[in-house]
C-alpha cells in the first residue's frame, strides 16, 4: 500500500470572518481544525500535519489530537507558502511519501470518505493529481503523487493548489465532492452553515 501524509493548511488569519475560523465550533462541540484533523485521522491515510501560522500559539494549544505541527511564519504570503512549507517539512525525512493529500480545515462538510475516494482514484495509476469535483469548479481536498512535489515546492507564495490544477488539467482526475465548495469565509458563511 502506498504511503501518504496529509497536509491541512490552517495559516490564515481569517480576515473575512472577523474571528478565528480555526476555532469556530460546527459540529458537536469540534472546532472546524479539531474536525478536520479527526477527519484526516480516521482515513488512515498517513501521517497528519498541520500548518498553523497567524495565532500559532492559541491555535497549536486547541489541537486536541496527536498532528505534527508546523509553523508557517510567512503565512500572510499566501496559500503557496504554507503548501510550500509543509511540504519541504514533509519531505526533509529519509521515508518519502509517495503523495499527499493537502486540504483545508474550512470545508465543514468533508467527510473521510472524501479523502479515500481522492486515495483509491490514485490507485488507478492514471493520473499524478485526484482533485475534487464540486458542483461548480473543483479543489481541495487534492491528492498530488511524489512526482509533481518539486514543482509544487516552485510555486509562487500566493499562489494555491487550484492555480497549479488550472495550468496542469491533463494530469488531474475528478473525484466528486458534495458540498464541497461550501466553505466557512464570511459571517454569512457561517450563519448559513449553522442554520442548516
Amino acid at each position: 500500500m502506498p504511503e501518504g501524509a496529509i497536509l491541512i493548511l490552517a495559516a490564515g488569519n481569517s480576515s473575512r470572518l472577523g474571528r478565528s475560523k480555526q476555532l469556530v465550533e460546527v459540529t458537536d462541540g469540534l472546532t472546524l481544525l479539531n474536525r478536520t484533523i479527526q477527519v484526516a485521522k480516521q482515513s488512515e491515510l498517513g501521517e497528519v500535519y498541520v500548518v498553523l501560522g497567524a495565532d500559532y500559539k492559541k491555535h497549536s494549544k486547541s489541537i486536541e489530537s496527536k498532528v505534527r505541527l508546523i509553523e508557517n511564519s510567512n503565512w500572510s504570503a499566501g496559500m503557496g507558502s504554507s503548501l510550500k512549507t509543509g511540504l519541504s517539512q514533509i519531505t526533509s525525512g529519509q521515508n518519502q511519501p509517495d503523495f499527499i493529500v493537502a486540504s483545508v480545515c474550512d470545508q465543514p462538510y468533508l467527510e473521510t470518505g472524501n479523502l479515500l475516494a481522492l486515495y483509491n482514484e490514485f490507485k488507478k495509476g492514471e493520473k499524478s493529481i485526484i482533485a475534487s469535483k464540486y458542483g461548480v469548479g473543483f479543489g481541495v481536498p487534492v491528492l498530488f503523487s511524489g512526482s509533481v512535489f518539486d514543482e509544487l515546492l516552485r510555486l509562487g507564495d500566493s499562489e494555491g493548489a487550484l492555480k497549479f490544477l488550472q495550468t496542469n488539467l491533463e494530469r488531474v482526475a475528478f473525484v466528486d465532492f458534495e458540498k464541497g465548495n461550501i466553505d466557512i469565509d464570511t459571517p454569512d458563511d457561517l450563519l448559513n452553515h449553522l442554520s442548516n
